[in-house]
C-alpha cells in the first residue's frame, strides 16, 4: 500500500513538474511526458477499476436487498415510504457510481490520445 501511495506521489509530482513543458513542445516530448507522468497513474487506476467496480456493486447490490427485505416487513405506512426512498437512493447511487466508474475507465483508455489533444493548443499562436 506504501508502495502505491508513493508511485501516486511521484506522479502527482511529476505532473505539476511537467505541465508548463507541455504549452510549445514537439510530439516525442509530450510522449515521454506521458510515458514518465501519466502512464504510472493511468495504470494504477486501471488497476483499481475493477476491484472498486466490484466491491460497490456488490455493496449496493445488498443494501438494496435488505432495504427491499426491510420494505416488505414493514408494517406501517410511514416505515413503507421511508425504505422506498432509500431504495431509489440506493439505486440512484449505484447507477451513477458505476457511470462515473465507466468514465474513468473511458479516460484511463484515451489518456495518450487526451494528452496529445492538450498539447494541440498553442497559446503562442
Amino acid at each position: 500500500m506504501q508502495m502505491l501511495l508513493m508511485q501516486i506521489a511521484q506522479s502527482v509530482m511529476g505532473l505539476f513538474a511537467g505541465l508548463s513543458m507541455l504549452g510549445d513542445t514537439p510530439e516525442e516530448e509530450v510522449n515521454d511526458f506521458y510515458n514518465r507522468v501519466f502512464k504510472p497513474v493511468v495504470d494504477i487506476l486501471d488497476a483499481m477499476l475493477v476491484p472498486i467496480l466490484i466491491l460497490v456493486g456488490t455493496a449496493g447490490s445488498i443494501y438494496a436487498i435488505v432495504l427491499g427485505v426491510n420494505f416488505s416487513k414493514a408494517e406501517s405506512a410511514d416505515k413503507r415510504e421511508e425504505a422506498k426512498k432509500r431504495m431509489i437512493n440506493a439505486i440512484i447511487g449505484l447507477v451513477v457510481t458505476i457511470l462515473l466508474l465507466i468514465l474513468l475507465k473511458l479516460f484511463t483508455a484515451n489518456a495518450q490520445a487526451i494528452a496529445n489533444w492538450i498539447n494541440s493548443f498553442n497559446p503562442a499562436e
